[in-house]
């Protein structure tokens, strides 16, 4: 009785956050009042195309592009979150570091955070970092910590520009795997994502948790984007973009920002008509961490369906094995959704392990709200693993991954779950 009292309280709770933030969008759009924050500032989807398919939205900037002109444009400071660096000689990341290792001569000053338990991944790469001047690498224990890992993919530039996306410090985010970011012009944006940042460098060098967790109570020197103080953005068009970022997991970031799952929840809660989206992987079915069943997202995408919200879920063949293809054919057998697997076709040269394959992470509600991460939709992303995400309200980024998401639904490359079909799980590596 006291459990069902407390998700329903906690719904009641998510969905008034949400009826707030719209009221103050609505005040701030009939008033032209503006949220704290500058409002002439930008939001900018961000597309890793696999070279040799049919994927890439025109007008979207790559990847590899948007990341050297942050990098070559940072005068201060570059602050980076990566799960791990993997380059080799005459790909695209390659020159990326080589801009790195140019700006930290020059007088930059470059952390990179990396995650522990994949430091095996990064070795033959930071290795040319190691004695480099002004750049200083840190690693995050998150596997002792929670259990999990340090997932985030996400930078800063001169605590005023971010990128947050799929996009991992590979070679392969660069050109052979589908991607999606987004480039966030804002200082008070920027700044909390830097705060963030730094709660997880300083555990980094101290990681005691209960310690940190003390230190994380404390309130920064500005005010800090939530869903309930959000920035006011304008796309590459010109037109207001809201915005605001969420953070996993609730256990290793500061008490004053918002945490990714219910922002996550509360954005499927709020669709209508349409709920678009597309993941590497999706369970509710807990596979690190303790054994159960996660609830919260899967209960929020079946309400959705019972509401009459068309639901189309895209997922990478790598999700095929089981018993997450058990799953995904108990979300198919529901009336309103259908989900669809994606293979990328190999690269001409032959076959890559741990590329050609759809990873982003967002999902679209509508035409009016997005939320764009850096996690699978399982429980450990959420719970025990540290990632990030932003949310958008505004109809142009929406739109591009409405386009984006269209392309690869009614394209070549996916095929539709049916329950009384065994599909065979991708070769990956």
């Amino acid at each position: 009785m006291f459990q069902k009292f407390s998700e329903t309280a906690d719904t009641e709770e998510k969905m008034n956050r949400f009826t707030r933030f719209f009221l103050t969008l609505i005040f701030s759009v009939f008033t032209g009042v503006a949220f704290s924050g500058t409002q002439d500032t930008t939001f900018q989807i961000v597309e890793s195309v696999p070279v040799h398919s049919i994927y890439g939205e025109p007008g979207v900037p790559r990847t590899p592009k948007v990341w050297m002109e942050m990098i070559s444009g940072a005068q201060q400071k570059i602050d980076i979150a990566a799960f791990y660096i993997s380059s080799k000689p005459g790909d695209a990341l390659a020159p990326l570091l080589d801009k790195l290792i140019a700006k930290s001569e020059s007088g930059v000053k470059v952390r990179i955070l990396l995650d522990r338990t994949f430091m095996r991944n990064s070795e033959s790469s930071i290795e040319r970092l190691k004695n480099v001047p002004n750049l200083t690498i840190r690693v995050l224990p998150v596997d002792s910590l929670t259990g999990g890992v340090l997932h985030a993919k996400y930078f800063i530039v001169d605590d005023s520009i971010v990128f947050v996306g799929s996009q991992n410090w590979d070679w392969r985010a660069m050109t052979q795997i589908h991607e999606i970011g987004a480039r966030i012009d804002n200082r008070r944006f920027a700044r909390t994502f830097e705060a963030v940042f730094n709660f997880d460098w300083h555990l980094a060098a101290h990681p005691d948790l209960p310690k940190a967790k003390k230190y994380a109570v404390d309130r920064p020197g500005f005010p800090p984007v939530t869903s309930g103080n959000p920035v006011v953005l304008k796309d590459e068009n010109g037109s207001q973009v809201i915005a605001s970022p969420a953070f996993s997991p609730k256990s290793l970031i500061p008490a004053w920002v918002d945490e990714e799952q219910p922002e996550l929840v509360n954005m499927i809660h709020s669709a209508q008509n349409t709920l678009r989206v597309q993941v590497m992987t999706l369970s509710a079915l807990i596979h690190y961490g303790p054994k159960g069943y996660w609830y919260q997202v899967d209960n929020a995408l079946r309400d959705a369906a019972a509401r009459g919200v068309k639901v189309e879920i895209i997922v990478a063949d790598w999700s095929l094995h089981n018993p997450l293809q058990q799953y995904l054919k108990s979300l198919a057998v529901m009336p309103n959704i259908t989900v669809k697997f994606s293979t990328v076709p190999q690269s001409p040269e032959g076959f890559i392990p741990y590329a050609r394959v759809e990873h982003c992470k967002y999902a679209v509600a509508d035409d009016q709200r997005a939320f764009i991460g850096t996690g699978n939709w399982e429980w450990s992303y959420f719970n025990n693993t540290v990632d990030a995400a932003v949310l958008v309200s505004g109809k142009g980024p929406v739109k591009t991954l409405i386009s984006i998401f269209d392309k690869d639904w009614n394209g070549p490359y996916v095929t539709t779950i049916k329950p009384g079909v065994e599909y065979k799980p991708a070769k990956n590596h």
